[in-house]
């Protein structure tokens, strides 16, 4: 009986000697380099901020470059129209339904009351001018403009991580004209 149980002990280490493992070589799926996007560049940053409230409308960049010219230097207009005090070469920029709205003297007497100085009453358009227009916006820095439609801009300023509207511009005639904001 002996000699069976070490016959059948001789025989399981023979075949787990003889078992032997073959090692199964990975076939290594070729790994397609990753092509990495070239960063986006600063200017093409801007023009996607500019169009991102655009919804389906579609601007060109070179309708926006075109665009965004175009509102700078009519802000560099205001700039010295503002600094020299010219109403009546302020009219000029801006669009026909701000100037009725903003000469209505219920409009006038509502913003009066809340302008930060107290006890100052804006009875014509030209108060809106000096004591509105111009110290909200003289000496602001513009550094893009946001799309609303293609015919509705704002020109903002950046800082930190607000936007400030400064100007709202419509687009009449083939013409960017400043849009008052209303109460």
């Amino acid at each position: 009986m002996k000699n069976i149980i070490y016959l059948l002990f001789a025989a399981c280490i023979f075949l787990f000697a003889g078992c032997e493992s073959s090692t199964v070589e990975k076939s290594e799926t070729p790994v397609k380099p990753s092509v990495q996007k070239p960063a986006k560049t600063e200017a093409e940053l801007e023009y996607e901020r500019a169009t991102q409230d655009l919804g389906g409308e579609k601007i060109s960049i070179e309708t926006y470059e075109l665009d965004k010219k175009i509102i700078l230097e009519k802000i560099s207009e205001l700039n010295i129209i503002m600094k020299d005090k010219n109403y009546k070469l302020w009219l000029n920029y801006i669009e026909k339904s701000s100037i009725d709205y903003w000469s209505m003297k219920t409009n006038l007497s509502a913003v009066s009351k809340q302008l930060p100085v107290k006890g100052l009453n804006l009875k014509t358009l030209e108060d809106y001018f000096n004591f509105v227009f111009i110290p909200s916006r003289m000496g602001r820095r513009i550094d893009e403009i946001r799309y609303l439609s293609s015919t509705s801009i704002k020109a903002v300023q950046i800082r930190n991580d607000d936007t400030i509207v400064f100007y709202n511009f419509k687009k009449i005639d083939d013409q960017w004209q400043v849009e008052l904001p209303r109460l």
